[in-house]
């Protein structure tokens, strides 16, 4: 279904997910997109501060829709203030998993639309009587793109040291680390934190600093393997965002842990080692392989993610959603 209609669209929240995602795909749809950023920014701010921003920009600039995908500290007056105001506010629950979704369950009893990605966690919406619907991580092909450099290691990571993913870290991470591979990782200083049952001490020039978002197309194009991590394991459509973002880029190879929304969503397009013997064999096998073989397998993965994991296509399913409402 196509929408002439022109909207103003609000998206509170100023994260790279964000301003290089979904606003990306409602402006190549041809709406007007403003972002809570600079002097409105509010995910530093208390939640009466927040409100007041949130009030004072809503009355100087007409909205026709506004979308959130909410911090840790993120003020529930803002939902309350588009109540208010008969403004459609949807919400993009990107934390559930099947067996942890209560920040979606909070946020959702405030929403007039949730996304979600995880499909398994539609149920609990509907139940509710929300209107919900699936909507996963994407690419935006004029960032996420392969630079013209020269590679500069085999392998990266780029993740942070969470403690869930403790088990797969020790199972996948560190053996390519320990077997002394050409290995960078990039992510917040808890890869160098003693006090975390899994870290980096013991292998410090690995680890390469924090890695800002606006890097990826260089740190991804530069290296012939990137590593992947996600959290959950049991969903079938449940991802991290880097899987489309290293495929959309289209420079390494991505090897990461096997999942079933991963195999689902990517097919053969990613290595998908299910124990620590398939991650060496596999991580072996990608580094043997020729620049063109890699550039090829590269460029068929990046054509994928294109075509069928694009931010446009994740703004039109908001777009629909905002037209089909019904209070």
């Amino acid at each position: 279904m196509v929408f002439l209609l022109s909207l103003k669209i609000l998206c509170t929240n100023n994260s790279q997910l964000i301003k290089q995602g979904i606003a990306s795909g409602f402006r190549n749809l041809g709406h007007e997109v403003f972002i809570m950023d600079g002097e409105y920014q509010l995910w530093d701010k208390s939640k009466e501060v927040q409100v007041e921003i949130f009030k004072d920009f809503i009355e100087n600039n007409p909205i026709d829709m506004v979308f959130s995908e909410c911090f840790a500290n993120f003020a529930e007056g803002i939902f309350e203030h588009t109540k208010e105001k008969g403004i459609f506010h949807a919400y993009w629950a990107i934390e559930d998993t099947p067996h942890d979704h209560w920040i979606g369950d909070y946020w959702s009893d405030y929403a007039d639309f949730v996304f979600t990605t995880t499909a398994e966690c539609l149920p609990n919406y509907w139940n509710k009587g929300i209107q919900a619907e699936l909507m996963l991580f994407g690419c935006n092909p004029k960032f996420h793109k392969r630079i013209d450099t020269d590679i500069q290691r085999d392998i990266v990571l780029i993740a942070n040291n969470y403690e869930r993913r403790f088990n797969q870290t020790k199972k996948f991470i560190l053996p390519v680390v320990e077997r002394g591979y050409d290995v960078s990782i990039f992510g917040n200083e808890w890869w160098m934190d003693s006090d975390r049952d899994v870290n980096l001490i013991n292998h410090a020039s690995v680890y390469k600093g924090y890695g800002a978002y606006e890097d990826l197309p260089y740190l991804y194009s530069s290296s012939k393997l990137i590593l992947g991590q996600n959290l959950d394991d049991a969903s079938i459509t449940q991802t991290s965002m880097r899987p489309f973002e290293a495929l959309a880029i289209g420079g390494g190879i991505l090897v990461s842990p096997y999942t079933k929304a991963q195999e689902y969503l990517f097919h053969d397009h990613v290595y998908l080692p299910k124990n620590t013997d398939e991650m060496l064999s596999m991580v072996d096998e990608v580094l043997n392989m020729t620049d063109r073989q890699r550039k090829q397998k590269a460029k068929k993965a990046q054509q994928f993610v294109y075509k069928y994991h694009n931010y446009d296509l994740r703004a039109a399913q908001v777009i629909n959603a905002y037209h089909g409402h019904k209070p």
